[in-house]
Protein backbone atom coordinates (compact mmCIF):
# COMPACT_ATOMS: atom_id res chain seq x y z
CA UNK A 1 0.00 0.00 0.00
CA UNK A 2 3.20 2.57 1.05
CA UNK A 3 4.33 1.90 -2.80
CA UNK A 4 0.66 2.37 -4.26
CA UNK A 5 0.39 5.44 -2.74
CA UNK A 6 3.89 6.69 -3.35
CA UNK A 7 3.05 6.34 -7.25
CA UNK A 8 -0.22 8.27 -6.83
CA UNK A 9 1.32 10.94 -5.29
CA UNK A 10 3.80 11.25 -7.75
CA UNK A 11 1.90 10.47 -10.42
CA UNK A 12 -0.72 13.77 -8.98
CA UNK A 13 2.45 15.99 -8.57
CA UNK A 14 3.36 15.15 -11.91
CA UNK A 15 0.29 16.33 -13.39
CA UNK A 16 0.72 19.20 -11.43
CA UNK A 17 3.55 20.23 -12.75
CA UNK A 18 2.12 20.39 -16.34
CA UNK A 19 -1.36 22.50 -15.49
CA UNK A 20 1.16 24.71 -13.63
CA UNK A 21 3.57 24.87 -16.67
CA UNK A 22 0.43 25.27 -19.24
CA UNK A 23 -0.98 28.04 -16.84
CA UNK A 24 2.15 30.00 -16.20
CA UNK A 25 3.10 30.01 -20.48
CA UNK A 26 1.66 32.06 -22.55
CA UNK A 27 -0.81 30.12 -24.85
CA UNK A 28 -0.95 32.38 -27.28
CA UNK A 29 2.83 32.89 -27.76
CA UNK A 30 2.89 29.18 -27.56
CA UNK A 31 0.93 28.68 -30.16
CA UNK A 32 2.34 30.84 -32.55
CA UNK A 33 5.65 29.48 -32.06
CA UNK A 34 4.45 25.60 -32.56
CA UNK A 35 2.58 27.46 -35.83
CA UNK A 36 5.59 28.84 -37.14
CA UNK A 37 7.78 25.15 -37.62
CA UNK A 38 5.23 24.52 -40.62
CA UNK A 39 4.81 21.42 -42.82
CA UNK A 40 8.12 20.66 -43.57
CA UNK A 41 10.05 21.11 -40.08
CA UNK A 42 7.22 19.13 -38.54
CA UNK A 43 7.78 16.19 -41.35
CA UNK A 44 11.31 16.44 -40.54
CA UNK A 45 10.64 16.06 -36.49
CA UNK A 46 8.88 13.21 -37.56
CA UNK A 47 11.34 11.35 -39.40
CA UNK A 48 14.05 11.68 -37.19
CA UNK A 49 11.70 10.11 -34.81
CA UNK A 50 10.43 7.97 -37.49
CA UNK A 51 14.54 6.64 -38.33
CA UNK A 52 14.94 6.04 -34.11
CA UNK A 53 12.02 4.00 -34.13
CA UNK A 54 13.09 1.79 -37.01
CA UNK A 55 16.28 1.46 -35.09
CA UNK A 56 14.79 0.13 -32.14
CA UNK A 57 12.85 -2.42 -34.14
CA UNK A 58 15.83 -3.71 -36.15
CA UNK A 59 17.58 -4.28 -33.10
CA UNK A 60 14.86 -5.92 -31.62
CA UNK A 61 14.80 -7.88 -34.67
CA UNK A 62 18.58 -9.25 -34.37
CA UNK A 63 16.83 -11.26 -30.60
CA UNK A 64 14.81 -13.58 -32.88
CA UNK A 65 16.29 -16.80 -34.12
CA UNK A 66 13.06 -18.58 -35.36
CA UNK A 67 13.27 -16.59 -38.75
CA UNK A 68 15.39 -14.65 -40.45
CA UNK A 69 16.13 -11.46 -40.53
CA UNK A 70 14.51 -10.28 -43.54
CA UNK A 71 12.26 -7.16 -44.59
CA UNK A 72 8.97 -8.62 -44.02
CA UNK A 73 9.52 -9.94 -40.31
CA UNK A 74 10.72 -5.82 -39.81
CA UNK A 75 7.57 -5.11 -41.18
CA UNK A 76 5.97 -7.22 -38.59
CA UNK A 77 7.65 -6.25 -35.53
CA UNK A 78 7.19 -2.24 -36.52
CA UNK A 79 3.29 -2.94 -36.63
CA UNK A 80 3.95 -4.72 -33.14
CA UNK A 81 5.95 -2.08 -31.69
CA UNK A 82 3.76 0.55 -32.74
CA UNK A 83 0.56 -1.05 -30.89
CA UNK A 84 2.63 -1.66 -27.46
CA UNK A 85 4.22 1.51 -27.74
CA UNK A 86 0.82 2.93 -28.19
CA UNK A 87 -0.43 0.81 -25.24
CA UNK A 88 2.53 1.84 -23.16
CA UNK A 89 1.81 5.97 -23.02
CA UNK A 90 -2.13 5.16 -22.55
CA UNK A 91 -2.18 2.60 -19.82
CA UNK A 92 -1.85 3.00 -16.48
CA UNK A 93 0.56 0.82 -15.89
CA UNK A 94 3.91 3.16 -17.19
CA UNK A 95 6.37 2.21 -19.45
CA UNK A 96 5.54 -1.67 -19.20
CA UNK A 97 2.09 -1.65 -19.90
CA UNK A 98 2.46 -2.82 -23.90
CA UNK A 99 5.17 -5.54 -22.99
CA UNK A 100 2.55 -8.31 -22.54
CA UNK A 101 0.77 -7.38 -25.91
CA UNK A 102 3.53 -7.51 -27.61
CA UNK A 103 4.15 -10.93 -26.69
CA UNK A 104 0.33 -11.99 -27.37
CA UNK A 105 0.23 -9.89 -30.95
CA UNK A 106 3.10 -11.96 -32.18
CA UNK A 107 2.01 -15.26 -30.95
CA UNK A 108 -1.77 -14.70 -31.71
CA UNK A 109 -0.73 -13.52 -35.60
CA UNK A 110 2.76 -14.18 -36.02
CA UNK A 111 2.95 -18.08 -34.54
CA UNK A 112 5.85 -16.44 -32.71
CA UNK A 113 6.25 -18.84 -29.44
CA UNK A 114 5.09 -17.15 -25.70
CA UNK A 115 8.51 -18.29 -24.65
CA UNK A 116 10.11 -16.60 -28.04
CA UNK A 117 8.41 -13.62 -28.00
CA UNK A 118 8.88 -12.99 -23.94
CA UNK A 119 12.64 -13.70 -23.90
CA UNK A 120 13.06 -11.45 -27.30
CA UNK A 121 11.04 -8.52 -25.18
CA UNK A 122 13.62 -9.08 -22.00
CA UNK A 123 16.61 -9.02 -24.17
CA UNK A 124 15.61 -5.41 -26.00
CA UNK A 125 14.63 -4.03 -22.61
CA UNK A 126 18.51 -4.90 -21.88
CA UNK A 127 20.56 -4.36 -24.65
CA UNK A 128 18.03 -0.95 -24.83
CA UNK A 129 19.52 0.12 -21.13
CA UNK A 130 22.76 -0.86 -21.60
CA UNK A 131 23.05 1.80 -24.71
CA UNK A 132 21.47 3.82 -22.67
CA UNK A 133 24.89 4.27 -20.96
CA UNK A 134 26.97 5.87 -22.81
CA UNK A 135 24.55 7.97 -24.11
CA UNK A 136 23.92 9.41 -20.75
CA UNK A 137 27.24 9.83 -19.73
CA UNK A 138 28.03 11.09 -22.66
CA UNK A 139 25.03 14.07 -21.83
CA UNK A 140 25.67 14.12 -18.43
CA UNK A 141 29.62 15.10 -19.22
CA UNK A 142 28.22 17.97 -22.00
CA UNK A 143 26.05 19.38 -19.18
CA UNK A 144 29.21 20.56 -17.15
CA UNK A 145 30.51 23.33 -17.29
CA UNK A 146 27.56 24.72 -19.91
CA UNK A 147 26.10 27.07 -16.36
CA UNK A 148 22.31 26.02 -17.73
CA UNK A 149 21.48 23.72 -14.43
CA UNK A 150 21.88 24.59 -11.44
CA UNK A 151 25.20 23.33 -9.35
CA UNK A 152 22.22 20.80 -7.21
CA UNK A 153 21.14 19.51 -10.87
CA UNK A 154 23.76 19.20 -12.24
CA UNK A 155 25.15 16.63 -9.31
CA UNK A 156 21.66 15.08 -9.51
CA UNK A 157 22.12 14.48 -13.59
CA UNK A 158 25.83 13.16 -12.96
CA UNK A 159 24.45 11.06 -9.54
CA UNK A 160 21.54 9.42 -12.01
CA UNK A 161 23.99 9.03 -14.45
CA UNK A 162 26.90 7.26 -12.66
CA UNK A 163 23.75 4.72 -10.99
CA UNK A 164 22.55 3.49 -14.40
CA UNK A 165 26.22 3.40 -15.95
CA UNK A 166 26.92 1.13 -12.50
CA UNK A 167 24.53 -1.02 -12.49
CA UNK A 168 23.76 -1.73 -15.97
CA UNK A 169 27.60 -2.57 -15.79
CA UNK A 170 26.86 -4.67 -13.35
CA UNK A 171 24.03 -6.63 -14.98
CA UNK A 172 26.46 -6.85 -18.00
CA UNK A 173 28.91 -8.60 -16.01
CA UNK A 174 26.36 -10.89 -14.03
CA UNK A 175 25.57 -11.88 -17.28
CA UNK A 176 29.34 -13.16 -18.35
CA UNK A 177 29.38 -15.00 -14.85
CA UNK A 178 26.16 -16.83 -14.77
CA UNK A 179 25.41 -15.22 -11.52
CA UNK A 180 21.89 -16.80 -10.82
CA UNK A 181 22.93 -20.24 -12.11
CA UNK A 182 25.79 -20.21 -9.80
CA UNK A 183 23.66 -18.87 -6.84
CA UNK A 184 21.20 -21.29 -7.52
CA UNK A 185 23.99 -24.35 -7.47
CA UNK A 186 25.34 -22.73 -4.40
CA UNK A 187 21.90 -22.45 -2.00
CA UNK A 188 21.89 -26.32 -3.25
CA UNK A 189 19.03 -28.23 -1.16
CA UNK A 190 18.72 -25.48 1.71
CA UNK A 191 15.91 -24.05 2.76
CA UNK A 192 16.40 -20.96 0.86
CA UNK A 193 16.64 -22.91 -2.62
CA UNK A 194 12.80 -23.92 -1.61
CA UNK A 195 11.58 -20.71 -1.04
CA UNK A 196 13.31 -19.03 -3.50
CA UNK A 197 13.11 -22.22 -6.23
CA UNK A 198 10.25 -20.73 -8.49
CA UNK A 199 11.74 -17.44 -8.69
CA UNK A 200 15.50 -18.49 -9.06
CA UNK A 201 14.18 -21.14 -11.95
CA UNK A 202 12.47 -18.50 -14.34
CA UNK A 203 15.00 -15.90 -13.34
CA UNK A 204 17.36 -18.58 -14.29
CA UNK A 205 15.69 -19.30 -17.84
CA UNK A 206 15.92 -15.46 -18.61
CA UNK A 207 19.69 -15.63 -17.90
CA UNK A 208 19.82 -17.91 -19.95
CA UNK A 209 18.51 -16.48 -23.09
CA UNK A 210 20.21 -13.35 -22.37
CA UNK A 211 23.57 -15.20 -21.97
CA UNK A 212 23.05 -17.02 -25.11
CA UNK A 213 22.55 -13.84 -26.76
CA UNK A 214 25.43 -11.90 -25.74
CA UNK A 215 27.83 -14.96 -25.53
CA UNK A 216 27.04 -17.14 -28.40
CA UNK A 217 25.86 -14.29 -30.88
CA UNK A 218 28.19 -11.80 -30.50
CA UNK A 219 27.72 -9.97 -33.77
CA UNK A 220 23.86 -9.77 -33.33
CA UNK A 221 24.73 -8.57 -29.93
CA UNK A 222 26.82 -6.10 -31.47
CA UNK A 223 24.56 -4.78 -34.42
CA UNK A 224 21.63 -4.80 -32.29
CA UNK A 225 23.72 -2.41 -29.01
CA UNK A 226 24.81 -0.10 -32.52
CA UNK A 227 20.97 0.01 -33.48
CA UNK A 228 19.57 0.58 -30.20
CA UNK A 229 22.33 3.43 -29.32
CA UNK A 230 21.07 4.96 -32.88
CA UNK A 231 17.78 5.09 -31.24
CA UNK A 232 18.77 7.08 -28.39
CA UNK A 233 20.89 9.33 -30.43
CA UNK A 234 17.82 10.18 -32.75
CA UNK A 235 16.41 11.41 -30.00
CA UNK A 236 18.96 13.87 -29.43
CA UNK A 237 18.44 14.92 -33.50
CA UNK A 238 14.77 15.12 -33.16
CA UNK A 239 15.70 17.77 -30.46
CA UNK A 240 17.96 19.57 -32.32
CA UNK A 241 15.79 19.88 -35.26
CA UNK A 242 12.72 21.46 -33.43
CA UNK A 243 14.57 24.13 -31.65
CA UNK A 244 16.30 24.38 -35.38
CA UNK A 245 12.57 25.19 -36.73
CA UNK A 246 11.73 27.29 -33.87
CA UNK A 247 14.26 30.02 -34.74
CA UNK A 248 16.23 29.45 -32.05
CA UNK A 249 19.05 27.05 -33.30
CA UNK A 250 21.36 25.14 -30.71
CA UNK A 251 24.44 22.60 -31.14
CA UNK A 252 24.22 19.16 -31.54
CA UNK A 253 25.68 18.68 -28.33
CA UNK A 254 23.53 21.31 -26.42
CA UNK A 255 20.44 18.73 -27.99
CA UNK A 256 22.31 15.92 -27.08
CA UNK A 257 22.43 17.29 -23.09
CA UNK A 258 18.91 17.96 -23.36
CA UNK A 259 17.91 14.47 -24.62
CA UNK A 260 19.91 12.80 -21.89
CA UNK A 261 18.48 14.38 -19.31
CA UNK A 262 15.30 14.20 -20.53
CA UNK A 263 16.21 10.11 -20.76
CA UNK A 264 17.14 10.05 -17.01
CA UNK A 265 13.54 11.92 -16.33
CA UNK A 266 11.71 8.72 -17.82
CA UNK A 267 14.25 6.02 -16.52
CA UNK A 268 13.72 7.50 -13.24
CA UNK A 269 9.09 7.71 -13.50
CA UNK A 270 8.89 4.83 -15.61
CA UNK A 271 5.73 3.54 -13.89
CA UNK A 272 4.52 7.20 -14.37
CA UNK A 273 1.45 6.60 -17.45
CA UNK A 274 2.92 8.76 -20.27
CA UNK A 275 5.59 10.27 -17.91
CA UNK A 276 3.20 12.92 -18.16
CA UNK A 277 4.09 16.24 -16.46
CA UNK A 278 8.01 14.63 -15.59
CA UNK A 279 8.65 14.45 -19.38
CA UNK A 280 7.06 17.85 -20.28
CA UNK A 281 8.60 19.68 -16.81
CA UNK A 282 12.12 18.39 -17.67
CA UNK A 283 11.97 19.37 -21.23
CA UNK A 284 10.82 22.66 -20.75
CA UNK A 285 13.10 23.62 -17.98
CA UNK A 286 15.83 22.66 -19.83
CA UNK A 287 14.52 24.07 -23.08
CA UNK A 288 13.92 27.59 -21.36
CA UNK A 289 17.47 27.27 -19.85
CA UNK A 290 18.79 27.13 -23.37
CA UNK A 291 16.62 29.70 -25.24
CA UNK A 292 15.92 32.24 -22.61
CA UNK A 293 12.06 32.05 -22.72
CA UNK A 294 9.86 30.21 -20.63
CA UNK A 295 7.23 30.18 -23.95
CA UNK A 296 9.93 28.20 -25.93
CA UNK A 297 10.55 26.28 -23.14
CA UNK A 298 6.40 25.04 -23.04
CA UNK A 299 6.56 25.02 -27.18
CA UNK A 300 9.39 22.40 -27.47
CA UNK A 301 7.86 19.85 -24.24
CA UNK A 302 4.37 20.32 -26.38
CA UNK A 303 5.72 19.47 -29.79
CA UNK A 304 7.38 16.75 -28.41
CA UNK A 305 4.07 15.72 -26.83
CA UNK A 306 1.94 16.11 -30.22
CA UNK A 307 4.76 13.79 -32.00
CA UNK A 308 4.04 11.38 -29.20
CA UNK A 309 0.20 11.54 -29.57
CA UNK A 310 0.36 11.25 -33.37
CA UNK A 311 2.49 8.11 -33.18
CA UNK A 312 0.00 6.74 -30.23
CA UNK A 313 -2.96 7.16 -32.55
CA UNK A 314 -1.18 5.54 -35.34
CA UNK A 315 -0.47 2.31 -32.67
CA UNK A 316 -4.15 2.80 -31.48
CA UNK A 317 -5.41 2.26 -34.74
CA UNK A 318 -3.05 -0.53 -36.52
CA UNK A 319 -4.18 -2.26 -32.76
CA UNK A 320 -7.63 -1.80 -33.90
CA UNK A 321 -6.79 -3.41 -37.17
CA UNK A 322 -4.99 -6.45 -35.56
CA UNK A 323 -8.57 -6.99 -33.65
CA UNK A 324 -10.19 -7.83 -36.72
CA UNK A 325 -7.78 -9.87 -38.22
CA UNK A 326 -8.67 -13.62 -37.08
CA UNK A 327 -6.09 -15.89 -38.72
CA UNK A 328 -2.75 -15.71 -37.69
CA UNK A 329 0.32 -15.72 -40.28
CA UNK A 330 2.22 -18.56 -40.22
CA UNK A 331 6.08 -17.66 -41.25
Amino acid sequence: MPAKLLKLAIFAASLGLFVWLLVDADLAAVGENAAAIGWFGATAIVLAFAFGFASDVASWLMMFRSFSVSALWAWRLLLVQLVGEALNVVTPFGSLGGEPFKALLLKRHYDVSLREATASLLLIQTVNSLAMVPFVVVGAYLSFGRGILAPALEKGVAAAAFVIAAFMLAVYAALHLRALATLEQRLGASRWAERLGKGLAAMRDIEEHLFTFVRHTPGRFAISFTLAFCNWAFGAVEMFLIFHFLGHPISIGDAWMVEATVVLVRAATFFVPGHLGVQDGAIALMAQALAGSPDIGLTVALLRRGRELVWTAVGLAIGGWFGLKKQPVTA
